[in-house]
């Protein structure tokens, strides 16, 4: 990398962590208390609508985002198009589900979910109002304001939604948390954004981007299925019941790690693959520094969560969710290769390359719905064992679809992923072994942390790996200033 691309990329990735850290540490704090307030049937009714509320976002964006930002020449015209694309498709889109919120209540046997759904799908025709603007910061590169955004919404969302719990408002806590968090993210972007939409209806710049954007819409809402197909299901065999709740707080703990590490990288990736994609040597270079930073800190920490979660969910949360337990240690056991996953999607869009992306992520769900359909009969664990191997393979057919694009050999993904993979394995391992010779919960809950800590830093300090090193330098030089 050059020096200025390389300077202005590590920033980048710093106000991208800082942010999605900020984030999740709220939401860690806010879901603890949250979760011993509220009962595990009352995030199960939100659950229930988490895949229609994601799909009509995802149908309200269109992928105009992404083609925005994949345009180098994208100006007022095309993003005023999207801006009001974006509004009308909204409305059409939450009229259709007011409309059929009584039948998303009947499929999940619970009337109450009509009020409900009609509600909380208000959120994303408040979104629509800055599909826009996010795309001009997302496109400059603008990460310091989406993060002052996205902080400072998480805090004013947590807020609302811990005194909607605390004064007895049930699921409509969550309810309320969630709209607090689109309301505010839309007046943060509009705030931070310098351009402003006009009062001109020419749609046909949004159309000229929609070869580029239906593919993204497709993957978007494919990979959305991919992620709450399973949530879906069970909201309609077990209503109301605890295998929703549960299934829903071991993911939620789940995605608090991978959507840090995913942040960062959709935060970033993109915007600067695209800005070099004319040099492929460089592009190489720039992808696996990029594909060594992700395995350096999404395998520790994501198996880190799994290592603790025994102690850790009864402790924050209560006795009442230790049946998630076994499940959020499946999940987190692949976790660490969604946000590798992604890297290569990314790459992908950044090659203009949508088709290819969007028949991956095809291939991938057709075959997660045949292991839930045909698993579901023994159980939630199997189907999660069935999906976490599904999803560790899927990281090579990934390198597949962009091996001929970049000229990126699999012995370079072995050696950028491999070494981090089998350091965090040993660690784990050597933590868990320890940490079971100790009766104490709370005693065993910290043993476990500093051994795996200890552990994996004396690893890194004894082979000093160049990821590790650039790290310590770029955080040494942030705290100089």
């Amino acid at each position: 990398m050059s020096e200025n691309l390389k300077e202005s990329t590590a920033k980048n990735f710093f106000w991208a962590a800082l942010s999605n850290g900020t984030q999740q540490v709220v939401m860690l704090l806010v879901g603890i208390l949250l979760a011993r307030r509220l009962e595990v049937s009352d995030y199960a009714m939100v659950a229930m609508l988490t895949v229609f509320s994601v799909l009509a976002q995802n149908l309200q964006e269109s992928g105009f985002s992404t083609a925005l930002c994949n345009k180098k020449d994208a100006a007022h015209r095309e993003f005023n198009a999207v801006f009001w694309l974006s509004v009308c498709i909204s409305v059409v889109v939450y009229t259709t589900l007011f409309c059929c919120a009584p039948l998303i209540a009947a499929f999940n046997h619970t009337p109450e979910l009509t009020l409900v759904a009609r509600v909380i799908f208000l959120g994303f025709v408040v979104t629509s109002f800055n599909t826009a603007h996010w795309a001009y910061l997302y496109k400059h590169l603008m990460v310091r304001e989406r993060t002052i955004s996205q902080v400072s919404s998480s805090l004013i969302s947590s807020a609302i939604g811990l005194m909607a719990a605390f004064m007895g408002a049930g699921y409509w806590s969550l309810v309320a948390m969630d709209m607090g968090y689109k309301v505010s993210i839309s007046f943060f972007y509009w705030y931070y954004s310098p351009w402003r939409p006009t009062f001109e209806f020419d749609l046909r710049p949004a159309f000229s981007l929609f070869k580029f954007s239906c593919k993204i819409l497709l993957t978007n809402l494919l990979t959305t299925l991919n992620a709450q197909v399973l949530q879906a299901l069970l909201g309609h065999f077990f209503p109301r019941g605890n295998v929703v709740g549960q299934y829903s707080q071991a993911n939620k703990w789940s995605l608090m790690g991978t959507n840090m590490l995913t942040g960062m990288i959709s935060n970033v990736v993109q915007p600067v693959l695209v800005k070099i994609t004319d040099d492929a040597d460089r592009q190489v270079r720039v992808f696996r520094k990029m594909l060594r930073f992700t395995s350096f800190l999404a395998f520790p920490a994501l198996w880190g969560l799994g290592l603790i979660a025994p102690e850790f969910i009864p402790l924050a949360i209560g006795d009442k969710w230790l049946p998630c337990v076994p499940l959020l240690q499946v999940i987190c056991f692949a976790a660490p290769f969604l946000p590798l996953g992604q890297l290569f999607a990314q790459l992908l869009i950044s090659k203009g390359n949508s088709t290819r992306y969007l028949c991956i992520t095809a291939t991938f769900l057709l075959l997660q719905l045949c292991a839930v359909v045909g698993l579901y009969p023994y159980g939630v664990e199997r189907m999660l064992y069935a999906i976490a191997g599904l999803n560790i393979m899927w990281i090579f057919v990934w390198w597949s679809g962009v091996r001929k694009l970049l000229r990126l050999p699999l012995k370079y993904v072995v050696l950028d992923v491999f070494p981090f993979f089998v350091i965090a394995l040993i660690t784990t391992l050597s933590a868990h072994f320890l940490g079971s010779l100790i009766e104490h919960m709370i005693l065993r809950l910290i043993v476990k942390l500093l051994i795996a800590g200890a552990h994996y830093w004396a690893w890194m300090h004894l082979l000093k790996p160049v990821v590790y090193q650039e790290s310590l330098e770029f955080l040494r030089q942030r705290k100089k200033k």
